[in-house]
C-alpha cells in the first residue's frame, strides 16, 4: 500500500490551496457576526478612497473586496492559487478591480515604499517570525504608511456547554494548532519591535449563542474537529461529547461562545506630522 504524499505547509498544493478551504473561509467571513467586526476594523483605517493598499494573506478576498468597495486601489497577496482565483471571482461579482499577487508575508514581491497602507488579517498567528513579517510590511509601506493588523487571542476563547473541563480541553487543542494562539495580545510588542508606531486599537468580542447557526463558529468548527481528530489531539469520544453538548445547549438556549479579536492601527515613521 502506497501512502499519499503529504501536502506542503503553505502555497500551491497546501491544504489552504483547495476549493474546500476557499468555501470554508469565505462562508465564515460572510456571516453577520464576522462582517460586523470586519467593517469596524476597516473603519479604523479612516478614509481610504484612492489609497494603494495591499491585503497580505488575503484568502478568498472578502476583506479585499470591502476595501475596494470603499474606493481603495487594492492588491491582494496570497500564496495559494485557489485563494487568488476566488479573489478574482469576488471582485468580478462586486464590480470592483483587485490586482492579484503571488507571495506571502515573509517575502512581499514589491519594491520599497510602494503602498500607502496594508492590512494583515488573521495571518500573523500562523507566521513563525512575526516581527520579521512586520518588518517586511514596513519595507513596502511609504513613510507614514498605515498598517491595519487584526488577529484573535484564542487563549480567551470559551464555550459555555455545561462542562468546563471539556471546554478547556478543546480550547487547549485548538490553540495548539496555531503558531501564536495569543497573537491578538502579542501584536503591540511585535509592532514596536518592527519599528511601527501604534495609533489606534479596536478590540471586539466575537460572540455566538447557537453552535449550529450561520456563524463563524458554525462554519469553522467542523474543519477544526477534523484537524483535531486526525492529529489525535482529542479523542473521538471527547469530540463526540463536545458536539453533543454544543447541540443540546444550543437547543436549550444556554450555549455561549466568545473570543476576543483585536485590531491595531500602526504607522511607519517619517510621515507628515
Amino acid at each position: 500500500m502506497t501512502s499519499s504524499p503529504s501536502r506542503p505547509a503553505s502555497g500551491a498544493g497546501s491544504s489552504w490551496d483547495t476549493p474546500e478551504a476557499v468555501a470554508r473561509v469565505a462562508s465564515a467571513y460572510r456571516t453577520t457576526d464576522v462582517a460586523a467586526i470586519r467593517q469596524a476594523q476597516i473603519d479604523v483605517l479612516g478614509p481610504i478612497a484612492g489609497a494603494a493598499i495591499i491585503d497580505v494573506g488575503c484568502g478568498p478576498g472578502i476583506y479585499a473586496r470591502d476595501l475596494a468597495l470603499r474606493g481603495a486601489r487594492v492588491t491582494a497577496l496570497d500564496s495559494a492559487p485557489a485563494m487568488l482565483a476566488a479573489v478574482a471571482e469576488e471582485a468580478a461579482s462586486a464590480g470592483v478591480t483587485i490586482a492579484l499577487a503571488d507571495g506571502d508575508a515573509a517575502a512581499i514581491p514589491f519594491p520599497d515604499a510602494h503602498f500607502d497602507a496594508a492590512v494583515l488579517v488573521q495571518v500573523i498567528e500562523y507566521v513563525p517570525d512575526a516581527v520579521g513579517a512586520l518588518r517586511e510590511l514596513a519595507r513596502v509601506l511609504k513613510p507614514g504608511g498605515r498598517l491595519l493588523i487584526a488577529d484573535t487571542d484564542w487563549e480567551t476563547a470559551s464555550w459555555g456547554i455545561g462542562d468546563a473541563a471539556l471546554s478547556e480541553q478543546i480550547k487547549r487543542a485548538w490553540c495548539a494548532t496555531k503558531e501564536h494562539a495569543d497573537a491578538g495580545r502579542q501584536v503591540p510588542e511585535w509592532l514596536a519591535a518592527a519599528g511601527f508606531v501604534i495609533s489606534a486599537w479596536e478590540p471586539r468580542l466575537l460572540t455566538v449563542a447557537d453552535a449550529t447557526g450561520d456563524t463563524f463558529l458554525g462554519h469553522s468548527w467542523p474543519s477544526y474537529r477534523r484537524l483535531l481528530e486526525r492529529s489525535g489531539a482529542v479523542a473521538t469520544v471527547d469530540l463526540d461529547r463536545f458536539d453533543d453538548l454544543c447541540k443540546e445547549t444550543s437547543h436549550r438556549g444556554t450555549f455561549s461562545f466568545c473570543v476576543v479579536r483585536h485590531a491595531w492601527l500602526a504607522d511607519t515613521p517619517g510621515g507628515p506630522q
